[in-house]
């Protein structure tokens, strides 16, 4: 008992619950059809990175002490159970006093630390004369924020990584690669023929566009027309 009771003089000032955080986040719809539509996780995802630098701080604390609490639980399965004391008293049962000791033994175990987080969003709309209101609601919990927290962190990084690798494929786009694929194509619109020599606007086109990762290369690479280059972007299904 006494190695425990030291444990929890060395432990327990890190091992706290923090203060509870609730928030909500609201949006007013300005229409039905807008209410209907509006993407509450994404909403509120998007709030909790707008105050990113706060709810990092404030998880991180929490899931320390959590962690410091799944070592202090491993420390008394290690060290601490095995010393419960016996008695030798005659009149005494052995597995009475056992079952005495243990009894006051898990009572001095300190409690789990509880993340108390309700972080929550929501939408409303009321049509326009107010005879009709609606409201929908999305709440995480502590085990929610940590994970929108991250998967908002992860999305945003992957952004980052996708923006700067379309950069890089658009700078690969020459003016002396420009030249050799005009020649190659005859200086022909490849969709409908139109020639430079008779005044069409030539350009130089992505056919899987660089958004759906294509890549900058001969093989990639056609000429178009204004009109058929502006007509297969929007035609174009990857």
């Amino acid at each position: 008992m006494k190695r425990l009771i030291d444990l929890n003089a060395r432990s327990g000032p890190h091992i706290v619950s923090h203060s509870s955080i609730n928030m909500i986040y609201r949006y007013r719809a300005e229409s039905k059809g807008k209410y209907d539509r509006f993407d509450l996780g994404r909403f509120l995802g998007v709030s909790v990175l707008e105050n990113e630098s706060w709810f990092e701080r404030e998880v991180s604390v929490r899931v320390r002490a959590l962690e410091l609490y799944s070592a202090y639980r491993t420390t008394i399965q290690r060290e601490c159970e095995s010393m419960l004391a016996t008695s030798s008293h005659p009149k005494v049962k052995r597995e009475q006093f056992v079952a005495i000791e243990r009894k006051v033994f898990n009572r001095t175990i300190l409690p789990r630390p509880v993340p108390a987080v309700r972080v929550a969003a929501r939408v409303t709309y009321t049509s326009p004369k107010g005879q009709n209101s609606y409201s929908r609601d999305l709440t995480w919990d502590f085990e929610a924020l940590h994970e929108g927290l991250r998967a908002g962190q992860a999305a945003r990084a992957r952004q980052s990584t996708t923006a700067a690798l379309r950069a890089r494929e658009r700078s690969f786009m020459t003016m002396s690669l420009r030249a050799d694929i005009l020649r190659r194509d005859g200086y022909r619109c490849k969709m409908c023929g139109a020639a430079g020599s008779d005044g069409a606007e030539l350009h130089i086109d992505h056919i899987i566009p660089v958004s759906r990762d294509g890549r900058t290369v001969a093989d990639n690479l056609q000429t178009l027309c204004a009109p058929c280059n502006l007509g297969k972007g929007n035609r174009f299904i990857g």
